[in-house]
């Protein structure tokens, strides 16, 4: 069995691990979400069972006092909270109505009486309270005890139902949610393994393919064939990081910017492979008076960007020169001949003493002194 089908079924199964073990994360979150859900909807009812109790309970309390002794502000308080009751009530109403009980330990349909006979019983409470106030001091202690009575056996039969129902509600999301727990472990730890086993095959095999193939992969692109130096790619990435760390801490860096002087002429009087040759022949002159921390760059057709950390423009300006040096005294073989010498026109900013302008306005100044470098007559460093 071949080492690529040995790391296709690997794959495979990476894969629909992957997929089987998203599927099931999923299931997990929708049922743990409904069960919040349910859950949050639990306390609701109870919340507003809470609070119809407490809002009935005060206007009776009213209720029985005006019948002992009647009174107006307790007739107007008797108002105000009956206002407020009501309005709990109905509050009560719509919480039991839009229950999302899905595992249905309170469904109005399997119950629907319920809420009439709450709503019934609520009405007769308001009847006996209101004839508290029309009646006679005789009459309105009966109708208070009357809607106390009332009162005790709504909340005994009924409210009292409601957090029975609730109670074992919770407890039922309680243990889904314990399940929910073990299988999501069960399924971490079946990953892992999964994971284990993949990251063992990956090392015992990545210096035959794997790294190799990174290897292959990242020179490829980040790297110009013809002259073996990094290209644009290189620039846009690694070396953007690198630029930012020395802008931030304020490290010294220089750029320099290469041209060869005439060299679509060399190419039109030597040939295409004569100019190929030329390239190369600068790009390893570049490479040897440079050092091994500077970055060099092709960064056009016949032009090369060099990147100094850590040069200030003085130093910059001597390596620049050497550079033009050398390449002036460098003949070049084209079709079996021997070519004309070539030269170069450098364009050079540093930082900080070019000021703290940032890579983009580095870069133009060094453009400008390359074109001012080739204005001024070629084989020239202007920094």
């Amino acid at each position: 069995m071949s080492f690529r089908f040995k790391l296709g079924i690997l794959l495979a199964i990476v894969a629909l691990a992957s997929v089987s073990s998203q599927l099931v994360y999923r299931n997990i979150i929708s049922t743990l979400h409904a069960s919040l859900s349910s859950t949050i909807d639990g306390f609701e009812t109870l919340h507003a069972v809470e609070n119809f109790h407490s809002s009935l309970h005060m206007m009776l309390t009213i209720v029985s006092r005006s019948a002992a002794a009647p009174s107006p502000a307790d007739q107007a308080e008797y108002r105000s909270l009956k206002k407020g009751t009501v309005e709990s009530f109905r509050r009560l109403i719509s919480s039991i109505e839009g229950s999302k009980d899905l595992d249905h330990h309170l469904d109005i349909r399997n119950n629907p009486s319920l809420v009439d006979d709450i709503r019934l019983h609520f009405e007769e409470i308001l009847v006996e309270t209101e004839a508290v106030y029309g009646a006679a001091p005789s009459e309105a202690a009966t109708h208070a005890a009357k809607a106390r009575t009332i009162f005790d056996e709504l909340f005994e039969k009924y409210l009292n139902e409601l957090h029975a129902y609730h109670q074992n509600r919770l407890e039922a999301l309680k243990i889904e949610a314990h399940r929910q727990t073990e299988r999501s472990d069960l399924l971490f730890y079946l990953q892992l393994a999964i994971i284990l086993a993949a990251a063992i095959v990956a090392v015992i095999f990545s210096n035959q393919v794997l790294l190799k193939g990174f290897k292959v992969a990242e020179l490829g692109a980040f790297s110009d064939s013809l002259t073996g130096l990094h290209n644009r790619k290189y620039l846009a990435g690694p070396v953007m990081e690198k630029i930012g760390e020395m802008l931030s801490s304020r490290e010294p860096f220089s750029l320099i910017l290469v041209d060869i002087d005439h060299f679509k002429r060399f190419n039109d009087t030597y040939g295409h492979q004569a100019g190929d040759a030329a390239l190369k022949e600068v790009a390893q002159r570049l490479r040897l008076d440079l050092r091994k921390s500077d970055i060099l760059i092709r960064y056009g057709g016949e032009e090369f960007l060099a990147i100094l950390p850590g040069a200030d423009k003085t130093s910059a300006l001597i390596t620049a020169n050497k550079v033009r040096e050398h390449l002036a005294v460098t003949r070049f073989e084209g079709q079996g001949r021997v070519t004309e010498r070539v030269t170069a026109s450098f364009g050079l900013a540093s930082f900080p003493e070019d000021g703290t302008v940032g890579y983009a306005g580095l870069f133009k100044m060094a453009d400008d002194r390359l074109y001012r470098a080739k204005a001024e007559g070629r084989n020239k460093v202007v920094g």
